[in-house]
């Protein structure tokens, strides 16, 4: 076994393992704390990962050395059964393990795997990723292989240079009722497995390293300890027991290795509001079939996951920029969930901890990760925004100026939302025709939301839980666009004729007189658009004449007219190219000493904050030249009069912003502050800038700016090892701490950096 770099920065983070579309991970890492088998939740399990060694054989009094990941005593689950009469062994229930010491504990960390190394012991993670086959293409074979939902793990103790056995152990603690052993159907008689309930489990054979065709059978054990389970003689196995788990001895001489099988099998439905069970279940007839074929396949599994390694570790990025990669795609994963929907496959990706289902403004931000292994998950994502998640709205023209109230410091979007501005509420309008728009989600917890309706959008609020309506509008375009970027698919474009149409006319309506969102929707009632960035104060959070948005309408309008010109309407190509020069133009006017203001608004608190996010639109110019769908170089779409001048007072801004002596939108440890006014800031957007900053604008060729991006990477990793160990992979940091929006999907947006 090749032996992984250790890490250099803190290693005592949780990390997310997951297989694709099955909305479960295998969490660990984060020292003290319960992790395991997590199954359709936005946060670490619910168990105690004992992952060990001891010096001696199963029956010896010598000490369970283990990884940290336990909280240190077994749950008191014996103790209804316990009596003044009961025996010692019975007592015995609380674990004598005791951690290896941190600083003898290495840990290397991949694009597809996570390494533990202490003492004699190697345990690794694998989890691979790779494209989904289309079920309207593929083979059934094809989607049993690619829809297994399981992992791989190896447990490693090399005892050559030991004098007498040793015995490696791996087993998970449930503070739930409900585990089992698994002896039958596993594919060979030298394989064992545990489960809870038909849910989850583990299976595992034992390989002897040194002669690798030796299959050895692994013991299985289940009390309330992992101790009380490898030492007792008698009973090693109780079913009121908690503690399942699974072993083997090593003699003296020997390097063994167990190779272990985490999966889960969901049986169906596990939605609501629209009936969904997992599209796996089609292809696995049960718990047993998924860990016997990932036993089966578990060196394909493993090589694939160690080349996958290789390609991320080749790349010229730094080695904090790797990380970021790494980290964020172990984490995308685990939040995502393809389903069987009125028998079509039905894609969702959840959000993080709140389990919204399928939020778009995370949609437009996977969109290039998806496109480069899936685009027909892409075209499901558009279709059933537009068959089940659309509508039609109206638009409020104000007839009175509201005096809004300062900024109310941060939110959280986990929380209730602070009170409305009662400003904004008491404002009068007339209503005119909006459009077609979507909604912001999909539902929320395996809930489908009724059609039309998120589970996040509220009336009469100015801020978190208002509708999103413009934005979302954009992001669907972006989203259809960079689909067409990819596949070129005509076909698909042409049946969406209509739709496309309408999102052009719903652009104009709701732009007014400069082409970017003038107005609020009607379904905000009383209150006022807000935009993705729900929880920062109005530098972000409002979407009328916000800088953000109107860049992003800018990339908007380029994307209907590259669709248009696709669909062979010129008039409609050209008034989308006018609209963007016009938008263009108006942000190029706003600028300030060569700085935009966040609101355009001058009575407005967020005219005099400043946002790196001002250039997020320009991603999507990017994209469709590395595509060739724009046909046309960077500078080429950039080279109309107002246009090249919205490029160059972007490019100035975030010089300017980078480089100011007041590090406004510099954290203290030289982490990125996405709005001068916010101590919130959200490492998925901050990825999306960077790389903006780089590969748009080049700005890092300036060794200042360099610079500044070097530190502000090294600042990010502290964000995700320290500031958010236990959350895994966190967006919204405050001053450094992942304080929302945590185990999140959104920062695979970093493995832009990797084009």
């Amino acid at each position: 076994m090749a032996k992984r770099r250790p890490l250099s920065c803190h290693i005592g983070f949780n990390a997310q393992h997951s297989p694709m579309g099955a909305f479960m991970s295998f969490t660990c890492g984060n020292p003290g704390t319960r992790g395991g088998i997590g199954l359709q939740i936005g946060h670490p399990g619910d168990q105690e990962v004992f992952i060990g060694v001891v010096d001696g054989d199963r029956y010896s009094d010598a000490p369970l050395q283990c990884l940290p990941f336990y909280i240190g005593a077994a749950p008191k689950a014996a103790d209804a059964f316990l009596v003044e009469q009961a025996g010692p062994s019975e007592q015995n229930v609380r674990p004598d393990a005791v951690p290896f010491d941190s600083k003898k504990i290495e840990r290397g960390y991949g694009w597809c795997t996570d390494t533990w190394h202490a003492g004699d012991l190697t345990f690794t993670v694998y989890s691979p990723f790779g494209p989904i086959p289309d079920p309207a293409e593929a083979s059934k074979k094809e989607m049993r292989e690619g829809l297994l939902p399981a992992l791989v793990a190896q447990l490693v103790v090399d005892n050559t240079k030991g004098t007498k056995p040793k015995t490696g152990i791996f087993a998970l603690n449930h503070s739930r009722t409900g585990s089992r052993m698994i002896n039958d159907d596993l594919g060979s008689p030298r394989r064992v497995g545990f489960a809870f309930r038909r849910e989850a489990g583990v299976a595992a054979e034992v390989v002897d390293l040194s002669n690798k065709k030796a299959k050895l059978q692994p013991f299985g054990f289940m009390r309330w300890s992992p101790t009380d389970g490898i030492r007792e003689r008698h009973n090693p196995i109780h079913l009121l027991g908690s503690c399942p788990g699974l072993g083997f001895e090593v003699p003296a001489g020997k390097c063994y290795s167990m190779t272990l099988a985490i999966g889960s099998y969901l049986e169906s439905p596990v939605t609501t509001g629209l009936d969904g069970s997992y599209l796996y279940r089609c292809y696995y007839k049960g718990l047993a079939d998924v860990l016997s074929a990932a036993l089966d396949r578990a060196p394909k599994l493993i090589a694939t996951a160690t080349a996958l390694d290789a390609k991320l570790e080749g790349s010229p990025l730094s080695d904090d920029q790797k990380f970021m990669i790494a980290h964020s795609t172990h984490s995308y994963y685990g939040s995502t969930q393809l389903l069987e929907v009125e028998k079509q496959p039905f894609w969702v990706v959840n959000e993080g901890e709140y389990c919204m289902m399928n939020t778009l403004d995370l949609a437009v931000d996977h969109v290039f990760w998806e496109l480069d292994r899936n685009p027909w998950l892409v075209r499901n994502l558009l279709d059933n925004f537009v068959a089940k998640y659309s509508y039609t709205d109206e638009i409020k023209i104000y007839k009175s100026e509201a005096a809004l109230a300062a900024p109310q410091g941060q939110a959280d979007p986990s929380q209730s939302a602070p009170p409305p501005d009662a400003a904004q509420l008491a404002r009068p309008y007339e209503r005119k025709p909006g459009g077609i728009s979507f909604t912001h989600d999909m539902g929320a917890h395996n809930n489908f939301s009724p059609k039309g309706r998120s589970s996040y959008e509220l009336a009469n609020l100015t801020g978190c839980f208002s509708y999103m309506t413009q934005e979302q509008l954009c992001n669907w375009i972006l989203v259809a666009s960079c689909y067409m970027a990819k596949t070129h698919d005509v076909k698909w474009l042409k049946r969406n004729r209509r739709v496309v149409e309408a999102c052009l006319k719903s652009m104009v309506n709701r732009g007014g007189d400069v082409g970017f969102a003038q107005y609020d929707s009607t379904r905000c009632a009383g209150g006022q658009e807000i935009t993705t960035y729900d929880s920062l104060d109005h530098s972000l959070a409002q979407t009328r004449n916000n800088v953000y948005i109107a860049v992003k309408s800018w990339a908007s309008y380029r994307a209907l007219a590259l669709m248009f010109r696709d669909l062979g309407d010129k008039k409609a190509q050209e008034k989308c190219t006018q609209l963007a020069a016009k938008v263009a133009g108006v942000v190029a006017e706003q600028a300030v000493d060569g700085i935009l203001p966040a609101i355009f608004e001058k009575s407005n608190p967020g005219y005099h904050s400043r946002i790196l996010p001002a250039v997020e639109g320009c991603a999507y110019a990017l994209y469709f030249e590395k595509t060739g769908y724009a046909k046309q170089k960077l500078d080429q779409i950039f080279g109309g009069a107002s246009e090249r001048k919205m490029f160059d007072v972007l490019k100035v801004h975030t010089k300017k912003l980078l480089l100011d002596p007041k590090r406004s939108n510099l954290f203290a440890d030289g982490g990125i502050k996405l709005s001068s006014t916010s101590n919130n800031s959200w490492m998925s957007k901050i990825a999306i800038f960077m790389h903006v900053t780089r590969r748009v604008f080049h700005l890092d060729q300036d060794p200042q700016v360099a610079d500044v991006l070097r530190k502000a990477d090294a600042a990010h990793v502290k964000w995700q090892t320290e500031g958010s160990s236990y959350w895994a992979c966190s967006d919204q940091i405050v001053s450094g701490e992942g304080k929302a929006s945590r185990y999140y999907p959104r920062v695979i947006t970093s493995a832009l950096w990797m084009d």
